[in-house]
């Protein structure tokens, strides 16, 4: 063979290579690894958990990721053969600080691997976060770690105030109200366990330390997880001393209170549930100084406000008050986002409403059967929610909840059909539209409002059995 031969033989060889090492490589990389991510809490599947494939051999490392899709299925494709862990994550475990452990798969050429995960069932969580405490799906846990919002140093030492109302009705029929609460210390990290706290309740949370008391938190612990994760803070500078609460509640005068203030600024967006800014919306700091409203893209800024744990409350008309726990910090931004939930076509409310004026509001207060509220008596209450005109304001009456999950209840003796509880007040818009949630629209578009605790004197054209209350809105 000449030498020419030879060499062209050689190229042709090479040149193979070239063109064959891809296809190669592609045909090795044929394996597959799928599966199925099931949320053990609420029975169902895991959509939109992080799935994490991590290459451990052989080099290079090769690292991917996916989300699972509306039936908790993931699927790898095109992997070579090796050896694999794959592990994943979902929001719910982040919150809690749980990470499971990964599986290993090795991977031969060509091959379909299955792997399929379970997050861990709400009794098991309920054991980790609070070990020895027989906790059933009625009670559950709030854990977390309590820091210094000056400092961002774990506060050890501080106490956490929890406390929540029970209704019940005694052997009289008549609707009881309870208060139960309790009080934990922070440990040497700073890290706090509520254990035993009733699940599906209305669950009010404060940080205690040094003589001074941070915000009231409101908090819901689900009864399927069974536990919450909620870090908390406190500062010095911007929360109130416990003696200057003390006087408050003596005096009851919750609206001259002093407002809170700081040098914490709080950024963010409002939107709906399907992403588009919601402008106009009204957003404060419960407590604090301080109200603003959303532009055009629907970004906030709110700035001399309180540090510490806050909690932040958005209003738009036609929606169910957003509420938002937030951590703020002296001297820096936070930024946080709100979705709004829309509730209903309010302008469709105010249509109807023109067919009739406040005639009837002013013919029943001249009888003077019930309770009522004028134009002028509902702006000098300040009430940013509609629930609190009534809240510890009206006689006859008991408001459980905040935002859009608040109800009323007569306090008449009254109790519901079934038996098993106390009676809810119908709450009436407009006087057309009945048995609506108290906040459903906002304090300032209310003209007047009237409430009977009971059947007696409340308009007979509406359900009156457990009492009525009638809210007029602003033509």
């Amino acid at each position: 063979m000449t030498r020419a031969s030879r060499s062209l033989r050689v190229a042709v060889v090479l040149l193979a290579a070239v063109v064959l090492a891809p296809a190669l490589r592609a045909q090795k990389a044929s394996g597959r690894i799928e599966g199925v991510v099931t949320d053990s809490v609420h029975s169902r599947p895991a959509a939109g958990a992080t799935v994490l494939l991590t290459r451990i051999s052989p080099e290079p490392s090769e690292f991917r990721s996916a989300l699972t899709d509306d039936k908790g299925r993931f699927r790898f494709d095109s992997l070579g053969a090796g050896r694999y862990t794959v592990a994943f994550a979902t929001p719910y475990l982040d919150s809690l600080s749980l990470s499971l452990p990964p599986q290993e798969v090795d991977l031969t050429d060509g091959q379909k691997a299955r792997v399929d995960f379970a997050t861990p069932s709400g009794a098991t969580l309920r054991a980790a976060a609070c070990p020895g405490i027989d906790l059933t799906r009625a009670t559950g846990a709030v854990i977390g770690h309590v820091s210094d919002a000056d400092s961002d140093k774990p506060l050890p030492g501080a106490q956490v105030a929890v406390s929540w109302t029970e209704l019940s009705v005694d052997s009289a029929l008549h609707p009881v109200t309870t208060q139960r609460g309790g009080m934990v210390k922070a440990d040497s990290l700073g890290q706090y366990r509520l254990c035993g706290v009733p699940t599906n309740s209305f669950l009010m949370v404060q940080v205690q330390d040094a003589g001074r008391a941070g915000s009231v938190l409101t908090l819901t612990v689900d009864a399927d997880g069974g536990v919450l994760a909620r870090d908390l803070s406190l500062s010095a500078q911007s929360a109130r001393t416990l003696a200057s609460l003390d006087s408050a509640a003596v005096s009851k005068d919750t609206i001259a209170r002093t407002l809170l203030t700081g040098t914490a600024t709080l950024t963010g967006t409002v939107r709906d549930q399907s992403g588009h800014p919601l402008a106009e919306t009204q957003v404060r700091v419960r407590g604090a100084t301080g109200v603003t409203r959303t532009d055009s893209t629907g970004r906030f800024l709110l700035a001399n406000q309180p540090a510490g744990s806050q909690l932040v409350e958005a209003r738009h008309v036609g929606y169910l008050l957003g509420q938002a726990p937030v951590e703020l910090r002296s001297g820096r931004n936070v930024t946080l986002d709100v979705v709004l939930r829309r509730i209903v076509s309010l302008d469709s409310i105010r249509v109807f409403a023109r067919r009739a004026a406040y005639t009837d509001f002013e013919r029943r207060r001249k009888e003077g059967f019930g309770r009522f509220l004028d134009e002028q008596q509902v702006e000098s209450r300040h009430a940013f929610e509609t629930s609190d005109l009534i809240r510890d304001r009206m006689p006859g009456f008991v408001v459980e909840g905040t935002g859009d999950s608040a109800q009323v209840f007569t306090t008449h003796g009254r109790f519901d059909l079934s038996g098993n509880g106390p009676c809810k007040v119908n709450v009436v818009i407009d006087g057309l539209i009945q048995h609506q949630d108290i906040n459903l629209v906002d304090p300032a578009t209310i003209a007047a409002v009237e409430a009977y605790p009971g059947p007696a004197g409340a308009p007979v054209q509406f359900d009156r059995a457990c009492g009525v209350i009638v809210i007029w809105l602003k033509r």
